[in-house]
């Protein structure tokens, strides 16, 4: 699962750029006029941020 936190971490920071730079318009209904969708890299940017937290709390130490 450490794996896996990391690997979507990475994704969605990737994603969120490509929506920040107008790469990329798949979630959207206005397409390629409005090319830069700065809510959605703030979206995925907190996704990614959601990810590490979950990251980290898998890493933390066992209670005894």
């Amino acid at each position: 699962m450490k794996a896996l936190a990391i690997v979507l971490a990475i994704v969605f920071f990737v994603v969120g750029l490509l929506y920040g730079m107008g790469m990329i318009n798949i979630l959207t209904k206005s397409g390629t006029t409005h090319a830069h969708h700065v809510s959605h890299l703030v979206v995925f940017w907190v996704l990614a941020l959601l990810c590490l937290v979950w990251f980290r709390f898998q890493t933390s130490a066992n209670p005894r």
